[in-house]
């Protein structure tokens, strides 16, 4: 197989590994964290490590001070997942409407970062993926507390396909980035 076309292939599927995992251990974070499960703090710092395995990742693409902006946007967006999912369970609609104020806020941010870092990326089409992230996390937090398991195995079908949606493009945009 011809180098090139390898190194494409190599950019997709390291992306998409990323972003499997991290809905997969977001996804363990939420029930962990709904069914106030004894495996929190492992699930927590797992998901937080992923995290981090990306940001080096993209350190060797976009340089550290960009790979440290998305970094608090993951760092941010999770500590308020958490908020969120106590907010829920407490009933405490200020908070709830705060929070998720916040994470579409934080999402509107990040898609312009995201613009900024790679010409092919369009701001646009990151703020959709990314609304359509926050939207179908929220949504698995609704249905785990309501214990409708259908529906959270719907709702996580959605988010694998939106997640592969959103590695595929950054992939084109890296792989456009580097054949200029």
């Amino acid at each position: 197989m011809d180098s090139l076309v390898s190194s494409h292939l190599n950019v997709y599927k390291e992306l998409r590994r990323f972003w499997e995992q991290q809905v997969l251990w977001m996804r363990s974070f939420i029930i962990s964290s709904v069914d106030e499960l004894d495996d929190l703090v492992p699930v927590t710092e797992r998901l937080f490590r992923n995290a981090n395995d990306f940001i080096l990742l993209l350190q060797a693409i976009f340089g550290r001070r960009q790979s440290e902006r998305f970094a608090s946007f993951i760092t941010a967006h999770m500590s308020r997942i958490r908020e969120l999912i106590d907010a829920m369970k407490r009933g405490d609609q200020e908070n709830i409407d705060r929070l998720t104020a916040e994470l579409y806020e934080n999402a509107e941010t990040m898609a312009s970062i995201f613009a900024m870092m790679n010409p092919f990326w369009q701001e646009e089409q990151w703020n959709l993926f990314l609304y359509n992230f926050v939207n179908l996390t929220i949504q698995q937090i609704v249905a785990r507390l309501a214990r409708d398991h259908e529906a959270g195995i719907r709702i996580f079908d959605e988010v694998e396909n939106n997640i592969y949606r959103i590695a595929d493009y950054m992939a084109e945009g890296i792989i456009f980035s580097f054949n200029q």
